[in-house]
């Protein structure tokens, strides 16, 4: 009787986690430093969740500007704000999306730095 309560007991234990057993989408580091992004290009999978880890390692400000990236991409869990991420010295910040397949530009929007060579692309396959 009771190895039957207990194999019941386990069989429903199974039944109920097997659709609530969910795993982290991947994590893809992406480093701000002055005057870039690593990696260049990011490279991504179309339809797959990630999360974006953007950590600036330099002593000053700069921002992960890609509108269109973000505009066409559905936002799981972080700000984009108006389509940027913006980071102080030393600062970190995760945005978890499903990417939709494209080429797209990004650029920090301070001043100069696009021109100093702060652009790169996202490729989504």
């Amino acid at each position: 009787m009771f190895r039957s309560r207990f194999a019941a007991a386990a069989a429903l234990a199974l039944l109920g986690s097997a659709g609530h057993s969910q795993t982290a989408p991947p994590v893809q580091t992406v480093q701000l430093y002055s005057y870039g992004y690593i990696p260049d290009p990011i490279v991504l999978t179309a339809g797959k969740p990630v999360t974006l880890n953007f950590v600036n390692r330099a002593g000053k400000g700069h921002d992960f500007t890609a509108p269109r990236f973000f505009r066409s991409s559905k936002i799981i869990a972080g700000n984009v704000g108006k389509g940027e991420v913006e980071l102080r010295a030393g600062q970190s910040a995760s945005i978890t999306l499903v990417p939709t397949a494209g080429r797209y530009k990004v650029h920090c929007g301070k001043p100069f730095h696009k021109v100093m060579g702060m652009r790169g692309d996202i490729i989504v396959r």
